[in-house]
């Protein structure tokens, strides 16, 4: 399950549980139609998402790469220890600004 907020023009998106191949396309979802028009503008807060695999690594850089195409930009947020060994390892981490929190995440738009 996942939750998809507004804070002013940036969308959070907070998967609830791993952010793996099963929880990828109803997340997708929620925000694919939300990358049409304007500059997205889209905060990922792994606050509840204790692990990431493979299929999920290959998504943020996706959406990562989909909002920068368009003039926009992908935060992640709250990464705890295990996800961000895993964004470390991969590379991953290394084409996606991380940030300790939401609030100093949606601070990084102004």
């Amino acid at each position: 399950m996942a939750r998809l907020d507004k804070h002013g023009s940036v969308y959070v998106v907070r998967s609830e549980g791993p952010l793996r191949a099963e929880s990828i396309g109803p997340i997708g979802e929620m925000i694919g139609s939300k990358l049409t028009g304007g500059v997205p503008a889209i905060v990922v807060d792994f606050s509840d998402t204790p692990l990431i695999d493979s299929r999920g690594l290959e998504w943020l850089l996706g959406l990562s790469e989909e909002c920068c195409r368009r003039g926009g930009c992908l935060r992640l947020c709250s990464v705890g220890e295990l996800c961000d060994d895993l964004l470390r390892i991969t590379g991953v981490g290394a084409h996606i600004e991380t940030f300790p929190d939401l609030t100093t995440a949606l601070g990084s738009f102004a």
